[in-house]
């Protein structure tokens, strides 16, 4: 494998999982509007800085259609995330919180969103 793809690889400890990081990052991060999902991010201090790159978190609620299309609206913003990934200061956790508008947008679409949201925050 090619050091620039493995660089580019989602990796387990870039996922956010506990609810007290969703939490953190909900409570203290700038929020952006991005339409169809809301675009979260928190400059991780601390001892949370010493983890390895940025670190994401998706929220789909039954809201936005049944589990088919919630899972492959997660699955279109972790590859996003892992394409530009490189965008993002190290020490940065994010959390989308995808909406039900979301499901019938183009992957291209969510993609020019969430780099105009990057560029907004001003963590890249």
């Amino acid at each position: 494998m090619p050091a620039a793809r493995a660089d580019r690889r989602f990796r387990p400890h870039q996922h956010l999982r506990r609810s007290r990081d969703f939490q953190t990052v909900r409570q203290n991060g700038r929020r952006i509007n991005c339409g169809v999902f809301l675009f979260q991010v928190r400059v991780r201090e601390d001892e949370a800085a010493k983890i390895p790159g940025p670190r994401l978190g998706v929220i789909t609620s039954r809201r936005v259609g049944p589990a088919v299309a919630r899972n492959r609206l997660r699955r279109q913003m972790r590859e996003i995330f892992r394409h530009h990934q490189d965008k993002l200061d190290s020490a940065v956790d994010l959390v989308l919180v995808m909406r039900a508008s979301a499901v019938s947008v183009a992957s291209a679409e969510l993609e020019a969103r969430f780099l105009k949201a990057i560029d907004k925050s001003g963590t890249g």
